[in-house]
């Protein structure tokens, strides 16, 4: 054997010991759960807001006078500190539903069909007279360029978030995606029942010029909502009166229940 023959032996068995040997060791986990929403403070779940769930070192109730997150020092121009969330996720999400009058008022995982839609988010035309199915249909498959009611992202029984429970309560799963998980810290939970939380000057670009021949965001939520999620809560909104509380080694099988409501 010459020289060249064995050093390449003794390179591959290097290599696999040092793969052997290396662990990665990230901090960030997956976190699963349920949120639950009292039938008795919604009676359909289409008009159930964004639900925004963040895991936070801890909560306080009496900072602000309703259920919120703690909270670090305040600094610049913030009425309060940020909650500094180690992560967080959302049931639901803004999406454009093909009509610019429509922006920041439909969510994902609420609609059935487009009826559904349309029976709680009319729209009207110029003259007064009201979109059809048939036409938010042909305005779909024109703005984002679908050919079946299937490409539709925003309806279908199967993308439908919240069902009703045993108890007659709204439930739907979550899922925190890679986040610091620290043992004894909170996962609070508030529903954006006005979409106060929708900013109408971010989001993609639309697709197609607007009836005036411009260009215009498609709308989605403010970057911020989970730090300081005190400036979009408003009356009516659904806020977690028991946060539920993080234990070592547990990742899956928590609970949140939105129970309160802000007046």
């Amino acid at each position: 054997m010459n020289s060249e023959a064995r050093v390449f032996p003794a390179l591959v068995a290097f290599a696999a010991l040092g793969a052997g040997c290396f662990v990665e060791a990230l901090p960030e986990e997956d976190l699963q759960g349920t949120v639950v929403v009292p039938a008795d403070s919604m009676d359909d779940a289409r008009d159930i807001g964004v639900v925004y769930l963040g895991v936070y070192e801890g909560y306080d109730d009496q900072q602000l006078g309703y259920p919120y997150p703690s909270t670090g020092p305040r600094v610049g121009d913030n009425p309060i500190g940020d909650a500094l969330p180690y992560g967080g996720t959302s049931v639901g999400a803004y999406t454009y539903a093909c009509f610019q009058a429509l922006r920041c008022n439909v969510l994902t995982g609420r609609y059935q069909d487009l009826a559904s839609l349309l029976e709680t988010n009319p729209v009207e035309h110029a003259d007064g007279e009201s979109v059809t199915v048939e036409e938010l249909y042909d305005q779909c498959q024109w703005y984002y360029g679908w050919n079946s009611i299937e490409e539709f992202s925003f309806i279908g029984t199967e993308q439908l978030d919240f069902a009703a429970n045993d108890d007659g309560d709204w439930e739907a799963t979550f899922n925190v995606i890679h986040s610091r998980l620290p043992h004894g810290s909170r996962i609070f939970g508030f529903v954006d029942n006005d979409f106060t939380s929708c900013t109408e000057d971010d989001g993609s670009i639309n697709r197609r010029r607007s009836e005036d021949g411009l260009f215009f965001r498609e709308g989605t939520n403010f970057a911020d909502v989970l730090n300081f999620p005190d400036k979009y809560i408003t009356p009516g909104d659904l806020l977690s009166t028991d946060p539920a509380t993080i234990v070592d080694g547990e990742r899956s099988g928590y609970t949140v229940v939105v129970d309160h409501i802000k007046e």
